[in-house]
This record gives C-alpha cells, sequence and structure tokens, in this order.
C-alpha cells in the first residue's frame, strides 16, 4: 500500500521543524559589590522594625515563542536589574535597607498577552526576593 503524497508532505515538514536548535546563551547576568553564597562572619546588621522586610523584583525580556531568540529588552545585567528592583521597591515601601539577604534568584519564563490574539508573547525572566536590611555601622 503506496503513502499518498498528500500525507507524506506534511509529516516531512513535522519531522523536519522538530529538530530546531535553541539559539546559543552569551549574556552578563550581573555585577555586585558584594556576594556570597556562605555564612559571612560577623556580618551585623538589622531588620526594620516597623516593616516586613520581604522585598522582590524581576526583570524580563521579550523572545521569539518560535526560536527563542532575544526581540527586546535589557540584555545584560538581568541579576542586577532584578536586585536593584527588589531593593527600590522596599525603599519604597518605607524599609530602611540597602542589602539583600537570604535571596533567592529564579529564572523563569512568563506569558503574556500580546498583539496576536492567538499566540502569547513570550518573556524570559529574572527574580530576586529576599529581606531588605541595613548594615550596622
Amino acid at each position: 500500500m503506496k503513502t499518498p503524497y498528500f500525507l507524506a508532505i506534511p509529516l516531512t515538514t513535522s519531522l523536519l521543524s522538530g529538530c530546531v536548535s535553541h539559539p546559543d546563551v552569551n549574556e552578563r547576568l550581573g555585577q555586585f559589590t558584594a556576594a556570597s553564597s556562605f555564612d559571612i562572619r560577623n556580618l551585623n546588621y538589622e531588620k526594620s522594625n516597623k516593616t516586613a522586610t520581604f522585598v522582590e523584583g524581576k526583570t524580563c525580556y521579550k523572545v521569539n515563542p518560535q526560536t527563542l531568540r532575544y526581540e527586546a529588552g535589557p540584555k545584560d545585567n538581568l541579576i542586577q536589574r532584578a536586585m536593584d528592583e527588589a531593593i527600590r521597591n522596599g525603599q519604597k515601601a518605607g524599609i530602611d535597607g540597602d542589602l539583600l539577604v537570604n535571596a533567592r534568584i529564579e529564572r523563569k519564563t512568563e506569558h503574556r498577552a500580546g498583539a496576536n490574539i492567538f499566540l502569547k508573547d513570550r518573556f524570559g525572566c529574572v527574580f530576586v526576593s529576599g529581606d531588605l536590611v541595613k548594615i550596622k555601622a
């Protein structure tokens, strides 16, 4: 039994489109005044007495949903941008601090409604959260 040609062409194109490779990544994630994943001895800091100290920040860039190539938004210092936003958000909320402790950094994909109602826009996002504290003098 011969396969009809009208089935062979769509099957071949779907097999080839499944072999698309994702683009290489070369991006700077941030520059920091201080950073450590270890407990720092003799680091004395105080949490704000009046408010909760947990803060969050994020930065995102738009990517093509099919090829995952960069389209728009910041391309470098992503962790730094998200961390700066978290600190600014805390300061706007009245927390007197300039250092994040117990920080968590996550990279997630977000999908948002776009111009095309059938296809959502895809964003690569970096989230930073932690406790905003003030170093004791």
